[in-house]
């Protein structure tokens, strides 16, 4: 009896990653998950090495609702589409990377024009992702192949520090009085890539009558628009118990292995833990060309609790631990998750 109480709760819940679940829903069947998640993170990946501090007293955050909705086809086959609202935000302090010259009563009027403020917030519709699934055993072991296709909607993609022009170390450094400046700051505060990706999955589960499960992936993400393609593979296992709490953890990899093209100059510091006030003007930038691509593994956990037959609650912790061109985010998410 366990089990047959466990296999729905896989099968629409966990909306936490839900692409990854080998279980198709039944002909008829509709599932409905929405999701709010916080995250907030002080530092990041560079080059696959440990983190840093963000420069500035840098901080990131963003807040995500996110809609989705999964319908069984028959056959083995369903149907899923998610669509996130997004707000991000980065602040930091201002800083003036060099006092300009001239005589005391314009050097105050330009020191004011100098003032570089990197803070950067947006929002609006992010990736729109849509999904077909198709399951081809069921028991004991599932097994089933997706097609995930991700679309941005007309949000304004990721930019080197000043923006996609200059695109390189070189090119920055031949016109470094007219890129540093306050008009061409655009960072890489984005709602996503701003690009398409098509992702084929094979997906394997597994379901004991003693309230256990597990469930991994492994998948290519072909990123288009000259983004780095992608190796993705991601894990989940857990156990139910008293019959309405799912207690879950896993782990979820992206892993560059294509070299996407240049979209600027990412400026970051020497020495992050140095105040504004101490930046020692351009000796303390490190300058680096910023690709479209990245890596990146986020480990999480968290439970499931069944309100009702066809009512559940969801609470996710996540952070990213590795990776490179990436943030080191935390995030925390409650999922309401339903069928019909």
């Amino acid at each position: 009896m366990k089990r047959a109480l466990l296999i729905p709760v896989l099968t629409f819940c966990l909306p936490i990653g839900a692409q990854a679940s080998p279980w198709a829903l039944p002909k008829g069947s509709l599932a409905w998950t929405s999701v709010l998640e916080f995250q907030w993170a002080g530092q990041e990946f560079l080059d696959r090495r440990v983190t840093t501090e963000f420069p500035l007293d840098g901080f990131y955050s963003a807040t995500r609702f996110e809609v989705g909705a999964r319908y069984g086809l028959g056959q083995g086959f369903d149907l899923e589409l998610s669509i996130p609202v997004q707000i991000v935000s980065f602040q930091s302090d201002p800083v003036i990377l060099a006092i300009p010259d001239g005589s005391p009563d314009t050097v105050l009027d330009r020191a004011q024009e100098s003032v570089l403020d990197f803070s950067q917030v947006r929002a609006g519709v992010a990736d729109i992702r849509a999904l077909v699934r198709k399951q081809w055993i069921g028991r004991p072991f599932a097994f089933s192949t997706t097609l995930e296709v991700k679309i941005p909607a007309a949000y304004q993609g990721p930019a080197g520090t000043f923006g996609s022009r200059p695109e390189t170390v070189d090119e920055l450094l031949e016109v470094v009085d007219e890129a540093i400046a306050q008009q061409n700051v655009e960072d890489d505060i984005a709602l996503g890539d701003g690009q398409v990706d098509i992702i084929p999955m094979a997906h394997i589960g597994w379901a004991s009558r003693g309230g256990w499960f597990t469930r991994a992936a492994v998948g290519y993400a072909w990123r288009l628009d000259e983004a780095g393609d992608e190796f993705r593979a991601e894990g989940r296992f857990g156990k139910l118990i008293a019959r309405k709490v799912l207690l879950f953890a896993g782990a979820q990899l992206r892993y560059a292995v294509g070299e996407g093209r240049l979209i600027g100059v990412s400026v970051a510091a020497e020495d992050p833990s140095l105040p504004a006030t101490e930046f020692r003007g351009l000796e303390n930038l490190d300058l680096r060309e910023l690709r479209l691509e990245r890596d990146a593994l986020r480990l999480d956990g968290g439970l499931i609790y069944r309100l009702t037959k066809t009512l559940e609650i969801n609470a996710n912790y996540a952070r990213t631990v590795w990776g490179r061109n990436t943030t080191a985010v935390n995030s925390v998410a409650f999922a309401l998750a339903g069928r019909i």
